[in-house]
């Protein structure tokens, strides 16, 4: 229970259906849950390890800042866990995933340039199945937590990640031919894209 919760109150910070600062209640989101106080209290602190939530003693629980000042620091560590999952996955990735991206790459071509929420979801969608790709559990639970405060300035900033149409049938590729390099170099790109992006909004 304590882990649907958490995993459906991340969704909408990430997605900003909380926005930064907004207060999370433990006594409504458990009627809204229909739970107890105790696996409500239990999601917000998973959620503050993730630094979604900042939890203040004796004031209450609010949606933490977008903190950019810390960005710098973001993009060095996912670079380095993206190398990772980059690799592992061109090692490990099954024919299904392969056939997950495929079958994500039609869903793109049909979303229109002005959808920025499904653009956005199939990008998510895609480092997902990237992430399961690497069968590295560990490495996606790091990663993740990392993607997600990405996903929150991009979603900030109504990112358009115009990208996935060129870079995803490069990375189809990259895995079917297990070459390691080519898809260390497009998910780095890929992520370099959306950093110089943010870099010029601010």
């Amino acid at each position: 229970m304590r882990n649907n919760i958490c995993n459906i109150l991340r969704e909408r910070i990430v997605n900003l259906y909380y926005k930064p600062g907004d207060p999370l209640n433990e006594k409504k989101l458990a009627q809204e849950f229909g739970v107890s106080r105790t696996p409500i209290r239990e999601a917000l602190i998973c959620l503050s390890e993730e630094s979604l939530v900042t939890i203040i003693p004796n004031t209450g629980t609010r949606v933490a800042d977008i903190n950019i000042h810390d960005f710098q620091k973001l993009i060095e560590l996912r670079l380095i866990l993206e190398r990772g999952v980059a690799r592992l996955a061109v090692q490990n990735t099954t024919e299904a995933q392969i056939q997950d991206l495929e079958l994500l790459y039609d869903r793109i071509k049909r979303v229109k340039d002005d959808d920025i929420s499904e653009l956005i979801a199939c990008d998510m969608r895609f480092h997902q199945i990237i992430e399961q790709a690497s069968h590295n559990q560990l490495l996606t639970k790091y990663l993740s937590i990392i993607q997600n405060q990405f996903f929150r300035i991009q979603t900030l900033l109504s990112h358009k990640p115009e990208r996935m149409r060129t870079d995803l049938p490069k990375v189809i590729q990259a895995l079917k031919e297990k070459n390691g390099d080519e898809m260390e170099q497009l998910m780095v790109d890929h992520v370099k894209h959306f950093v110089e992006k943010v870099r010029n909004s601010f």
